[in-house]
């Protein structure tokens, strides 16, 4: 069993590590070979949601919470101007309150200059507020700098994260190269907590890091990085303090979730599954994944086609199986059996061994997963000869599995995957698929190299968008109050452009960023995880 395994299953409260991304298994191809692939996304026109703000009117807050539009009053953008493939200019630093008034360019790192008259500089903000002062802006992150340590004490493979502490320098060295926000130096403030501590107390470091936040040492902002402490308490404590909190969660979530939240929640790496499922079964039915299986020999058969849903067994997963039944009944193929397993450092295993024996004594021959406990599962399957034919999405940690699962139970694997440094490995990467990929990764590896390392890789990715999402908002917002990020988030989200993933899908009433996948299938040939093709699925129709 390896880091990424560990964290969704034996014990997903213990290190859902930051990106909850996986080291891919023999790596062939390293980062700096990658080449963008126009097919992943359209280099014209990039626009990572910087242009568009506005300093007056746009989206407003009234009294519940709730988005009001009102007529908007020009765009904003960084100050000053750049030519096709020029430098953004700098946001003033001086007390002037300058505004943009480039045409729109992008340059080689894919910043959108403009255009726009919105005011970003120092005196378009007053001068001091929660999370910010007269000299710096101060963003929340949530770390936890053990997992390398506890993973080479276990033993476990490919499971090398990166260095956090990096990650987080080269995303503020970016911006602040760039100007900052408001002409105020970005400053992150983490608040680092134990492997060993989220094995049991995630709930009470979840409300340690929301107080730390929000009262202790107040920021504008919170990159969570740990699926652990993604509890719905965890969320709603940043939304009642009116702190935007963006979440690098692989915790199932959907779309009435995060809305009763006003959009104090943003997941940056898993989509809401109201919009992913129609479109995994939509796919699955169309590549042919609802035929007959024999779960004996691990392959096609004449058993009837009996469908079997894995679940955790808390608020979450309970909505995410709800939805997904619901998808799957409407197209023919209403679920047979539904196990709800409990997350627990010595039960999980039992669990899941438990909806082994149910799923083959009701003869289930497919298998869908909402979350992270399907490579226990597996596991589980596997040592009692049972093999059901699976469908994955990037929930599952696809490429992870491969390396921590017999291949026979994978057989026949597909599905739909939206981040290809979780989908597949190095070798069946599909290369740069935005411009922001590539210009992450050449902002990232300025202080580590990922080499070799899709894990950490992944986890610089993550990184990226979360700090040039947080940054997209406050422009696009024009301030830095909780309610004017949400605003901003609201305003710049369908034009930003991910790193780690195909397409954004922020937009009014929608705050999950994922917004397309790729149809996802296992090959006995290469014994992995690839795209079955280039083309982009968008979730929520």
């Amino acid at each position: 069993m390896n880091l990424r395994l560990l964290t969704r299953t034996a014990a997903p409260a213990a290190l859902a590590a930051a990106a909850v991304l996986l080291a891919g298994c023999g790596s062939t191809v390293a980062v700096s070979e990658r080449r963008y692939v126009e097919n992943g996304g359209s280099a014209s026109g990039f626009n990572d949601g910087l242009g568009g703000a506005t300093s007056q009117g746009g989206q407003s807050y009234g009294s519940g919470g709730e988005i009001a539009t009102a007529p908007t009053s020009g765009g904003g953008g960084l100050t000053g101007s750049a030519g096709n493939g020029g430098s953004p200019s700098s946001v003033s630093g001086g007390g002037g309150g300058a505004t943009s008034t480039g045409s729109t360019g992008v340059s080689p790192g894919g910043h959108s200059t403009g255009p726009g008259t919105g005011k970003t500089g120092y005196n378009a903000i007053p001068k001091t507020g929660r999370g910010w002062d007269a000299h710096n802006v101060y963003i929340g992150v949530t770390t936890v700098n053990d997992i390398g340590t506890v993973a080479t004490a276990l033993g476990l493979k490919n499971a090398n994260p990166g260095n956090q502490v990096k990650d987080g320098k080269a995303m503020v060295d970016e911006l602040n190269r760039e100007g900052g926000l408001f002409g105020r130096k970005v400053v992150e403030v983490a608040n680092n907590v134990s492997t060993a501590s989220m094995l049991v107390n995630a709930q009470q470091d979840g409300a340690e890091a929301c107080t730390h936040f929000t009262q202790d040492r107040p920021v504008v902002a919170v990159w969570n990085t740990l699926t652990p402490l993604d509890t719905p308490t965890f969320r709603s404590c940043f939304e009642q303090a009116k702190i935007p909190l963006l979440s690098g969660s692989i915790a199932p979530t959907d779309t009435a979730a995060l809305n009763a939240l006003h959009g104090y929640a943003t997941s940056v790496i898993s989509p809401s599954f109201t919009d992913l499922a129609p479109v995994l079964v939509s796919r699955l039915k169309a590549e042919g994944y609802f035929s007959g299986w024999n779960t004996t020999a691990g392959a096609p058969g004449n058993a009837p086609v009996k469908i079997g849903i894995i679940a955790k067994n808390d608020s979450t997963g309970t909505r995410a199986a709800a939805i997904l039944s619901g998808v799957l009944a409407r197209a023919g193929y209403p679920p047979t059996a539904q196990f709800n397993y409990t997350v627990s450092a010595s039960g999980t295993s039992s669990n899941l061994s438990s909806a082994v024996l149910q799923f083959r004594s009701r003869g289930i021959t497919h298998v869908f997963s909402t979350d992270n406990g399907y490579g226990m599962f597996l596991q589980q399957a596997d040592s009692q000869k049972y093999y059901p034919r699976s469908a994955i999405t990037t929930f599952d940690t696809p490429a992870l599995l491969t390396t921590n699962v017999s291949k026979k139970v994978l057989i026949g694997a597909m599905g739909l995957g939206e981040d290809p440094s979780v989908d597949v490995d190095f070798g069946q990467d599909p290369g740069y698929i935005t411009p922001a990929e590539k210009s992450c990764l050449a902002e990232q590896e300025k202080l580590q190299s990922y080499k070799g390392l899709r894990f950490a890789e992944a986890v610089a990715l993550e990184y990226c968008d979360a700090f040039r999402l947080i940054k997209a908002a406050a422009l696009a917002g024009g301030g830095l109050t909780g309610p004017q990020v949400v605003a901003g988030l609201q305003r710049a989200g369908p034009s930003f452009v991910p790193a780690i993933t195909f397409t954004s899908n922020l937009h009014r009433n929608d705050f999950a960023l994922p917004g397309a996948g790729r149809d996802l299938a296992f090959e006995s040939k290469c014994g992995c995880f690839a795209y079955t093709s280039t083309t982009n699925y968008r979730f929520g129709g």
